[in-house]
């Protein structure tokens, strides 16, 4: 009997953590914007999350909602968790609107480094009015990777982001590219953070669909920088 006691006593001493809610916000450039809650023990088990969060949800714009911006948790401010921009990229349902017959489709990916040093991973997609022929398609892709490396490299991560959001960096190119042929459409496919830890043949994930299955694969990279100007050209190559 004295022996059940002691052992109810120490079962009693255990206590579990208290849990709250945290708030987590998007960065500055988004207005501080509260975009989810968190119930957690302690804040730290959120810092190096990520999310997806529509564009369309951060700006108010319903003309935003064929991207996504990725955000990351950085670190806790009292109940609030705070956030920075990782990737912005465009759905597919709008990529696929982009494409017309009898047109050029050009995509490219590059890796370049920003202003504050971060590298970072680009890819756009082109379409021409009419189509172009090749010595066309090459002279656009030389363009875009000499403005693309000449904007990111003189601005800072954030500003690029910002630029990006309000089809800024966009509009630029498309008026310069406009010179060469008429372009009718132009987007940032996908731009994010390269992670140094990350094996780069493993940067894109896609879903094939097969006759009688869907699988996920993942489409190996092969990046071999070519450094021109302080910017690196990724090279892509199909395992």
């Amino acid at each position: 009997m004295v022996k059940e006691q002691v052992e109810s006593k120490k079962v009693s001493r255990i206590k579990s953590k208290k849990k709250i809610w945290f708030k987590i916000v998007a960065p500055r450039i988004f207005g501080n914007k509260e975009v989810g809650e968190s119930y957690l023990a302690s804040p730290e088990v959120a810092i190096g999350r990520k999310m997806k969060i529509n564009l369309k949800d951060l700006t108010g714009n319903v003309k935003d909602q064929n991207a996504y911006v990725g955000l990351q948790v950085i670190k806790a401010s009292g109940s609030i968790l705070n956030t920075a921009v990782i990737s912005y990229e465009l759905t597919s349902a709008s990529i696929k609107r982009m494409v017309r017959k009898m047109t050029s489709r050009l995509d490219d990916a590059y890796v370049f480094q920003t202003k504050g040093g971060k590298k970072v991973i680009i890819k756009t997609i082109l379409i021409t009015l009419h189509m172009a022929q090749r010595s066309t398609e090459s002279q656009i892709r030389k363009e875009i990777k000499e403005m693309l490396g000449a904007e990111i490299s003189q601005t800072g991560f954030d500003n690029f982001v910002n630029n990006l959001v309000i089809n800024k960096v966009q509009s630029q190119l498309r008026k310069r590219l406009t010179k060469i042929f008429p372009v009718k459409e132009l987007g940032i496919k996908m731009f994010q953070l390269k992670e140094e830890g990350l094996a780069q043949e493993e940067i894109v994930v896609e879903t094939v669909e097969d006759a009688s299955k869907e699988e996920k694969i993942v489409e190996k990279k092969n990046y071999s920088p070519k450094v021109e100007s302080g910017v690196e050209q990724a090279s892509e190559t199909e395992a």
